[in-house]
């Protein structure tokens, strides 16, 4: 079903598409009874009847929590011969944090673990209510108007009293856990596997578990996570802090027993992390630290004689352009050459230069 800007749906005037789906479609509209912007999602009733959709509209409404996004109401209403369930939720101008990835396509760690800090606190929430999420991906984390995360989406959230695993009703593949895979339940453990993916994808690019799936294909991808090997350890972007891999290889681990058994576990593991520098991307592509009021940079070439590294550091106050010595030299293997940038990456976001 197509809808336009200008389109009136019951008290709604569309105004413009903010996300979509096999779902439905999320526009930006105008309520005229209250005179206000709200989200709304659009849902045809031929691809579920009315009562089945409208379950996600009980489950958002019943939630009070500054890292959830709550749903105010919802309508079925008729449209060019069908029924459409409508429903209302607060409009976050910022959008989903997908929004923040930069030109590498990842977002910066203090802001990455900041953001599945905050998810985290809105799964403990979820599930002190008896819900399992089921759908945790960076789209469906949107950015609040004081830079925090939530959590939206409950369209396939399930209600589990006494949290016991259940059926899942649907699964978002590239986050889905193996147990999942193999028995069609969900958990607290499979939210926490949702959530390991999650922050790596964000660390290590949003499009990086999409582009293991596009290698190997669906049945090897989930061959892997059986094994342990989604996410794959040797693809880690080098600046990614040996304790931030632990904990993401603990979220996402086969065995459900061995994983974080509540979100609050995993989001007092991830307080504890210290990050002293990061690196960033700039529109060139071009990777670049920052620490206290320094700049990181570095080069390398290759030569008959073999690699050369050469790091760099530039005063953000003086623009004053130095050489760091420790971390430039020449004739290195290919393999030298990749430990030196992890070991200067490393020591910008561990502060020891």
């Amino acid at each position: 079903m197509t809808f336009s800007p200008g389109t009136q749906l019951y008290k709604y005037v569309l105004k413009q598409k903010i996300g979509g789906g096999h779902f439905g479609e999320v526009w930006l509209a105008h309520d005229a009874t209250l005179s206000s912007d709200v989200a709304i999602k659009l849902l045809d009733e031929r691809m579920a009847p009315a009562a089945i959709i409208l379950k996600e509209a009980q489950v958002g409404n019943r939630l009070n929590h500054q890292n959830v996004v709550k749903v105010h109401y919802a309508d079925v209403v008729d449209f060019l011969g069908s029924r459409l369930v409508v429903i209302a939720m607060d409009h976050h101008h910022n959008g989903s944090i997908i929004g923040q990835v930069n030109p590498g396509n990842f977002i910066t760690a203090p802001k990455a673990l900041s953001f599945v800090i905050d998810i985290l606190r809105g799964l403990e929430y979820l599930h002190e209510q008896s819900l399992f999420h089921n759908d945790i991906k960076p789209s469906n984390i949107l950015l609040g108007s004081r830079g925090e995360a939530l959590l939206t989406d409950y369209g396939i959230s399930c209600v589990s009293p006494g949290l016991a695993p259940v059926a899942a009703p649907n699964a978002y593949v590239l986050h889905r856990a193996p147990e999942t895979t193999a028995t069609n339940s969900i958990s607290v453990t499979t939210d926490i596997y949702q959530v390991g993916l999650t922050l790596y994808r964000l660390l290590n690019g949003i499009g990086s578990i999409k582009d293991l799936v596009a290698r190997v294909g669906v049945s090897e991808f989930e061959k892997l996570k059986t094994l342990g090997k989604v996410p794959p350890p040797e693809e880690y972007l080098p600046f990614i802090t040996p304790a931030v891999k632990r904990i993401i290889t603990k979220a996402t681990y086969p065995d459900p027993a061995q994983r974080f058994q509540t979100a609050l576990e995993m989001r007092r593991a991830l307080e504890k992390i210290s990050l002293f520098g990061y690196w960033d991307v700039m529109a060139t592509g071009e990777f670049f630290g920052t620490l206290a009021n320094n700049m990181y940079t570095y080069i390398t070439s290759k030569s008959k004689g073999g690699y050369e590294f050469s790091a760099f550091k530039e005063s953000n106050k003086t623009h004053r352009k130095v050489c760091v010595s420790k971390f430039s030299q020449k004739g290195l293997t290919e393999r030298q050459n990749s430990e030196l940038k992890r070991d200067f990456m490393l020591a910008v976001v561990n502060g020891e230069l």
